[in-house]
């Protein structure tokens, strides 16, 4: 816990601070780097540790190796994504564009998040309005960008269902793409709303039930949809839910 605040604390500091931006993204390369191995070991051997002597250990020996665990993969995925904001804010970022076929790859996304969404009661609901729509992007880069939306869309929806939709558009002026992901949850608070795409920041209200969250996902989808050509907007209000929408050119542009 101590650990995982240390690095919250200090990499807050450094990406708040008016550094170089290769100093920055240098900084956290090596910082997070030096972190991951040992946490990573810590990480495997609770898992292992639990796997093989559970049924030796009494339950506060447990509750103490699921703490480990627990803290450990929250400090682990800090770590990662404190690598992808460097990597996000180095010189030599460079997205692999390829033509996607929307359809196919939105309905593979449905197909890998509908498990979390049913575990849970909701409904996974799709719309797509174009068929047979082409678009040239970064398919993995996209892909993370959706699975990170709809990730927090299941976890601040107790009922009711979540809606991917995509459709033609006009984006800067000529023809492009809307991918949209709404849900029925607890929306956002408009104190929160103005603060969503800083490092850190998170629900003050919901600071203790969801305190595994590194509060840098919604900066790295921002960067990496900038990255793409691409803008994010969306629109919410508290008990009642909130919707994402991302515009992309169906063809890279290039500067």
């Amino acid at each position: 816990m101590f650990m995982a605040e240390f690095v919250r604390s200090k990499s807050g500091e450094l990406i708040e601070a008016r550094m170089d931006t290769k100093a920055k993204a240098d900084f956290l390369k090596n910082v997070s780097r030096e972190f991951l191995t040992p946490v990573h070991l810590i990480l495997a051997n609770s898992k292992r540790l639990m796997a093989s002597q559970s049924d030796k250990l009494d339950e506060p020996a447990k509750r103490h190796v699921t703490t480990v665990i627990k803290q450990s993969d929250r400090l682990h995925n800090l770590i990662n994504d404190l690598l992808e904001m460097a990597e996000l804010e180095s010189d030599s970022f460079e997205p692999e564009f390829e033509l996607v076929e929307m359809t196919n790859f939105l309905g593979e996304i449905k197909n890998l998040m509908s498990p979390p969404v049913m575990e849970k009661g909701l409904e996974l609901r799709s719309e797509f309005a174009s068929a047979n729509l082409l678009v040239q992007t970064d398919k993995s880069r996209l892909q993370h960008i959706l699975i990170n939306i709809i990730t927090n869309a299941i976890k601040h929806t107790e009922k009711g269902s979540i809606l991917l939709a995509y459709k033609a558009v006009y984006f800067q002026r000529r023809l492009g793409i809307e991918i949209s992901i709404e849900d029925t949850g607890r929306g956002m608070s408009e104190e929160f709303q103005k603060v969503l795409f800083r490092v850190f920041s998170r629900e003050e209200s919901n600071l203790e039930k969801d305190q595994q969250g590194s509060g840098l996902g919604m900066v790295i989808v921002k960067r990496m949809i900038e990255k793409l050509g691409g803008e994010i907007t969306f629109e919410s209000q508290r008990d009642a839910g909130s919707r994402f929408i991302i515009r992309l050119p169906l063809r890279a542009v290039k500067e």
